[in-house]
């Protein structure tokens, strides 16, 4: 048994011994009484029938009126604000302060007239029963007298030692199995949290691991044309090809400008945009100068996208771009060092696909450096919020 059910069960012994020691107070109290209330209808030989009724009627009257009086005033109180002790929470309560205020108080306004109220009353017994002795009136106020301040004790000891420890444990009970109710749902509150729990854990290592193979991939597919060694072989494919050799010098001079510049952009960008270091580095516009740069995502799978960039004249007729130039494509710093791609112009076009993960700016040198170029990726419409946001 825990602490609770022994204190429980401790007290409902209590209540046990108080309530037979209460009933054995009434019973010694009536046998007592009822000895003058038919001791003295026997003396009155003519009239005891009449007499000893009356004097029971009186009994009883008096006897349950003042137990209820009783229980009035022994209705328990609340308890303090430490909650120790028992408090019945009902509104009988209040009423029963309310009524032992006004009777108590009625009794203090007119202590001097009782007296004179309970002759008048005894003196009205004798005449109705037609009895021509005084000795009837000191049988009825006697009567008044002592079953009214026995069903007063009676009634306030029942109520404040075998009533009120009913209702407490009968509300203990009831308290106790609330909390007993109560703790099951924690509990299973608690194994829900935790199953809920686990399977977020579960969700993360699968997007974390899902996360870490699409950036393996993109790696793997980013790589091999992202290096510097890609952009050394592109500048000298380019510059050894038969329709460049006239301008091989011209053309090393425009492209070593163009990665210099595009190296000293990135090292700004990583210091006022680390996160996105091209951002504001090539005067944040992908128009300019008849040149236009374009962008094109494809999600190849959540979190795995496949990115077109084209550069295009926007006056082909009058200002095309010329095939067979170069143009520098500026990344994202995770795809190199430097994260800068060559690209030469075909059918005045230069165009670059490669994958990613998240969205980034790329900046653009078009025209041997002469005209910059840059777009946002995540401002492109009709691309994911996922893309947006990663």
């Amino acid at each position: 048994m825990t602490n609770n059910d022994t204190e429980l069960e401790k007290e409902k012994n209590t209540g046990k011994e108080a309530e037979t020691s209460v009933l054995l107070t009434l019973y010694m109290g009536f046998f007592l009484g009822m000895i003058p209330v038919i001791g003295f209808p026997i003396t009155i030989t003519e009239m005891s029938g009449k007499i000893l009724f009356i004097g029971l009627t009186l009994g009883i009257s008096a006897f349950i009126s003042s137990f209820f009086l009783g229980t009035l005033f022994g209705m328990p109180r609340r308890g303090n604000k430490t909650g120790k002790d028992y408090a019945l929470n009902n509104g009988l309560i209040g009423i029963s302060d309310w009524l032992t205020k006004i009777i108590v108080g009625l009794i203090l306004i007119n202590l001097k007239e009782i007296p004179g109220y309970i002759i008048s009353f005894a003196e009205y017994i004798r005449i109705a029963a037609k009895y021509n002795g005084q000795l009837l009136n000191i049988y009825t106020i006697g009567i008044l007298f002592y079953f009214g301040f026995l069903g007063l004790f009676i009634g306030y000891n029942y109520m404040r030692l075998v009533l009120s420890n009913k209702y407490k444990y009968t509300d203990d009970n009831l308290v106790r199995r609330e909390l007993e109710i109560t703790k099951e749902k924690l509990l299973e509150a608690k194994e829900e949290n935790k199953q809920k729990d686990k399977k977020i854990i579960e969700f993360q290592s699968l997007v974390h691991e899902k996360e870490q193979l699409t950036k393996a991939l993109i790696d793997k597919v980013n790589t091999p044309t992202m290096s510097n060694s890609s952009i050394k072989t592109v500048a000298g494919k380019l510059i050894n090809s038969s329709e460049a050799k006239k301008g091989k010098e011209n053309i090393e001079l425009h492209l070593d400008k163009m990665i210099d510049e595009a190296k000293m952009k990135l090292h700004k960008g990583l210091i006022t945009h680390n996160d996105d270091p091209q951002k504001g580095q090539w005067k944040s516009n992908p128009i300019n100068n008849e040149r236009e740069l374009k962008a094109t995502v494809i999600e190849e799978t959540k979190g795995l996208y496949k990115i077109n960039l084209q550069i295009v004249s926007t006056n082909p007729k009058n200002n095309p771009l010329k095939n067979g130039d170069l143009v520098l494509f500026a990344l994202h710093n995770t795809f190199g060092d430097p994260p800068l791609k060559l690209v030469k112009v075909d059918k005045q076009l230069a165009e670059l696909n490669f994958y990613t993960y998240s969205s980034f700016t790329v900046g653009a040198f078009v025209d041997d450096g002469t005209t910059e170029l840059e777009l946002d990726l995540a401002e492109l419409p009709n691309v994911s919020s996922h893309f947006k946001s990663h």
